[in-house]
This record gives C-alpha cells, sequence and structure tokens, in this order.
C-alpha cells in the first residue's frame, strides 16, 4: 500500500508540473499572439483641454488621450454673442481651427472661442497701413513719418460696406517690403502679424519686432504682388480685430 500511495503522489506532481507548463507556454502564446497583431492594450493618459473667451477661463473638459470630448457645449453660449468656432491660436488662424465634436486631443490644449458681439460699437479710427518698401504708397508713409496728408490718404483702409467696421486696402507690394497697420497715425494698438488669420506663408513671413510679441510684429513681404488687406475690428474688444490678406496677381504697375 505505501509503494501504491507513493506512485499516485508522483503522477499527480508531474499532471501539475505539465499544467503549469501548458498554461505558462499557452500564456506566452498568447502575449506573442497579442504583439504581432498590434492587439496588445495600453491604458490611455488623461489630456485637459481648457477653453477660453479672450483672456477668461471658461472651464475645463478631461478625457483619454485621442478620445471624444464632452461637455464643452455650454462653453459656447455667451449672452450677447455669436459663437464662431474654437482655435488653437487667440487670433483665430484659419489653420489653427479645431472642432471638438470631430477632432480629438493627445496633449493638454488651449482652445481660444471667436465670440462676435451681435452688436459692435462703431470704429470711428482712421486706419492705415505704413512702412517701407519698394512701392511708392508703402515707401512714402516711411513707418508713419510727418508726411503731407494726400500721404496719409493714399494709404488709408476704406471701409467695404461689406460688414460692420470691415476696412481694406489694395495696392502692390515687393519682396522686402515692410508693414504694420496703425489707426489715427499713431503707434498706439498698432496690428502686425500676429493679427493674421489668413496668411500665406509662401507670401509673407514673421519679420519680428522690438516688442518681441507677434502681435506687433512687422509683416515680411516675399512674394511680389498686387494684393487686398482686409481689416475687421472691434473697438471694445482687441480679439475680434482680425485681418486677412489676398494676392490678385502680379504687381499692377507690372
Amino acid at each position: 500500500m505505501k509503494r501504491k500511495s507513493k506512485k499516485i503522489v508522483t503522477m499527480a506532481a508531474a499532471c501539475a508540473l505539465a499544467g503549469a507548463l501548458l498554461c505558462g507556454c499557452g500564456a506566452q502564446e498568447t502575449a506573442d499572439t497579442q504583439e504581432k497583431t498590434g492587439e496588445v492594450t495600453e491604458e490611455k493618459s488623461e489630456i485637459t483641454v481648457t477653453f477660453m473667451n479672450g483672456d477668461e477661463q471658461l472651464g475645463t473638459v478631461t478625457a483619454a488621450a485621442g478620445e471624444q470630448l464632452t461637455g464643452y457645449e455650454a462653453y459656447e453660449d455667451q449672452d450677447g454673442y455669436a459663437f464662431e468656432g474654437w482655435y488653437e491660436t487667440p487670433t483665430f488662424l484659419e489653420s489653427s481651427a479645431k472642432d471638438p465634436a470631430a477632432d480629438t486631443f493627445d496633449a493638454d490644449t488651449t482652445l481660444y472661442g471667436n465670440f462676435k458681439p451681435e452688436e459692435a460699437a462703431e470704429d470711428t479710427r482712421s486706419w492705415y497701413i505704413v512702412g517701407t518698401g519698394t512701392g511708392k504708397v508703402l515707401a512714402d508713409t516711411n513707418w508713419a513719418s510727418d508726411v503731407e496728408d494726400e500721404v496719409k490718404e493714399a494709404a488709408r483702409l476704406q471701409p467695404t460696406g461689406n460688414a460692420t467696421n470691415e476696412f481694406a486696402i489694395t495696392l502692390d507690394l515687393y519682396e522686402g517690403d515692410q508693414f504694420q497697420l496703425i489707426h489715427d497715425w499713431a503707434w498706439d494698438g498698432q496690428l502686425g502679424y500676429g493679427y493674421f488669420t489668413d496668411i500665406d506663408d509662401t507670401q509673407f513671413e514673421n519679420g519680428g519686432g522690438l516688442s518681441g510679441s507677434d502681435s506687433s510684429a512687422n509683416v515680411n513681404v516675399i512674394m511680389d504682388g498686387n494684393y487686398t488687406i482686409t481689416l475687421t475690428t472691434d473697438p471694445n474688444n482687441a480679439a475680434q480685430t482680425t485681418i486677412s490678406i489676398v494676392r490678385n496677381g502680379d504687381p499692377a504697375d507690372e
């Protein structure tokens, strides 16, 4: 009887060892298969998206990286304003537009809301393009030096009549020209590269400036052309002041 018991115990131990080996092989095979097929799942990190209205923080939304956001819609409803979209840049650069209903985020992000007032105050200021360059209009301004009234008038943006506080000017610009927009022939509240919401980097570049801020940086021309500059302002909210520029073709005097 003792021999028989010993044999049974030995067989049981062998079966247990074989089972452990089979389980280990099965686990390894499963891991290998997951690695080959890309099925290995990793825990996604949590990201935070901050929603802004100018300098005011409206709130935040957290989600797993790469997953859809929820709960941000309430930030789009601001009394007295029409919501125009979210942007990664505070000047609403078109290329930075984001739609939380469709776009996802892999890192912490700040989005700026474009809230246009339903009733904007009239802008009674006179706006001018000033700088230095080859073309007569820009060259004559000489960075808003003391000039004749006719020089100022040639450089003045005119109301378009298409929208409230929309002004425009069409002129020839040449490679190497530099410019900014100013009001009332003064540098208080100058508008530089950072205010352009739609600008082609094959035609213009950020020329920098003394302040080190994009909003007051010179616009450098890198492609000759006849251009239309359109300015939309809100005298009570600088964040709503935007500029776009479109190339119409080769310089008109060529």
